[in-house]
């Protein structure tokens, strides 16, 4: 299993644009059609360890919905055989397109903190490298799968976090809050809300527009819709393990919002990258 995955390694820099094209056209044809007018709307759940009655009340209540999330995982905290074979579980489940219904994605290895350096801020290079390998082996040798996107710890990074991911062409996207994160990151990142996105593209940024560090509201998402509406994609940061039965509630009304009033479809975050790369959303 595991030589399996890391054979894939070596596939996704040979075949992966014909690989993708494959996929999201025999797949979803329709999809590409029926919402080419409407936002993505991206779930960033982040800080998943261990796993707890919150994350598996979340992780129902996106199932049962019959939408999907990236959920960020510390690999370093993830450590009980239970919450991995649990996770190895979740992670085979599929939307009807087959992708994923919860996309696993790499959170950094340790989440770590010491006055204002974090993990890939005021860290050097090597430390920032290894970081990346001990969590994309985790992911292969624990959970069974290959992360594919990359959001780093407290939203923190530096221009050393842009060379250190370039290493790993697994890692198609890099999920961004801070100003600074986006400035470091180099030309090859393109923000589809900026420049077109072509066959050739390897590395997407996106922009998280919402943050909610604890309790979950709708109330400024309802307010900026109109706006919103016209982005290609909305970006919400959560963390579900802080929430209390009205953040559920809440969560569940934005479901309603965007998907049974038909205002945004839900995708994943490297769901949106093979979204993006199909012909008929960016024709080259």
């Amino acid at each position: 299993m595991k030589e399996n995955l890391r054979s894939m390694h070596f596939i996704s820099l040979i075949v992966l644009p014909l690989i993708l094209n494959f996929l999201f056209n025999s797949c979803s044809d329709e999809l590409s059609v029926k919402y080419s007018n409407l936002p993505v709307i991206i779930i960033k759940a982040d800080d998943l360890m261990d796993t707890t009655p919150n994350w598996n009340r979340f992780i129902k209540v996106v199932i049962d919905n019959q939408i999907c999330a990236g959920i960020g995982v510390i690999s370093k905290q993830l450590s009980s055989n239970k919450s991995i074979s649990e996770i190895r579980r979740i992670a085979k489940i599929k939307q009807n397109n087959n992708f994923s219904v919860i996309e696993f994605w790499n959170h950094g290895y340790d989440h770590s903190k010491n006055g204002i350096e974090t993990e890939f801020y005021g860290t050097d290079f090597e430390y920032q490298l290894s970081h990346i390998q001990k969590s994309q082996d985790f992911f292969i040798d624990s959970l069974q799968c290959i992360s594919h996107s990359f959001g780093a710890p407290f939203n923190k990074t530096n221009s050393t976090t842009d060379s250190a991911l370039k290493r790993y062409p697994d890692i198609n996207v890099w999920m961004c809050y801070q100003k600074n994160e986006k400035e470091n990151a180099n030309k090859y990142w393109k923000d589809p809300k900026k420049k077109a996105i072509h066959s050739l593209d390897r590395n997407l940024i996106l922009d998280v527009d919402y943050l909610f560090l604890k309790d979950f509201s709708m109330d400024v998402i309802k307010k900026n819709f109109n706006e919103d509406k016209k982005k290609q994609y909305i970006l919400i940061q959560i963390h579900p393990q802080l929430w209390d039965n009205k953040s559920f509630d809440n969560f569940r009304k934005l479901i309603r919002f965007y998907k049974d009033q038909k205002r945004g479809v839900f995708m994943t975050p490297y769901q949106y990258y093979q979204f993006l790369h199909t012909k008929k959303s960016n024709p080259d």
